[in-house]
């Protein structure tokens, strides 16, 4: 056999062995962690029903804590979450849930019209209240971001919940970069469920 064609099916070759091996590191990276279990809690939405962590069960979650009279990063925050909302309203897997960090200010009356303002029209958006003290320890031993000097005080991410009610990710929920991902992580969690 001519030298020159052992060299080009060898070339080839490992240009395929490279490709592939590129192609199985590209999945074994885009594996998205599991940092902790989401813990037992009863609070309610802004149409007076409870919610627990149950209704983390077979869906995929997205979740902030915000407050309705925030002058600083809630709005982006609710903007694009509302964008996810909007992104998703054919996926029914997929929900979002928003705390309040300010229950003296966003009762549920609050929280109901905050949610309308939005654009909210589903039960796939949820906007949940409880006692301040409750919020502290969820947020704080929970989902394990700072919970002193709330409402001020309050954290800009999103989290990312599977369907089992564990915690998989972390994401600044004002950065556009960030919530690209975000996106595919959601798609690709989706995907787990519907396989």
């Amino acid at each position: 056999m001519n030298k020159n064609i052992i060299l080009i099916i060898l070339f080839i070759t490992l240009l395929g062995s490279g490709a592939s091996w590129v192609i199985n590191k590209a999945n074994l990276s885009h594996k998205i962690p599991v940092i902790g279990d989401v813990p037992e809690f009863s609070f309610m939405n802004q149409n007076g029903d409870p919610f627990t962590n149950k209704n983390f069960e077979n869906k995929i979650t997205v979740l902030d804590f915000i407050f309705t009279t925030c002058p600083g990063p809630c709005p982006t925050m609710t903007y694009n979450m509302t964008n996810l909302y909007h992104d998703f309203d054919a996926v029914t897997e997929v929900q979002f849930v928003s705390i309040t960090v300010d229950p003296e200010t966003d009762n549920i009356d609050v929280l109901k019209e905050y949610a309308e303002v939005n654009g909210v029209n589903d039960e796939r958006w949820s906007f949940l209240y409880s006692d301040i003290n409750s919020i502290k320890e969820l947020k704080r031993d929970g989902f394990m971001l700072y919970s002193d000097e709330l409402p001020r005080g309050h954290a800009i991410k999103f989290i990312l919940i599977d369907q089992n009610g564990s915690i998989r990710k972390y994401f600044d929920g004002t950065d556009e970069a960030s919530i690209a991902i975000l996106r595919k992580d959601i798609t690709s969690l989706v995907k787990t469920i519907r396989s």
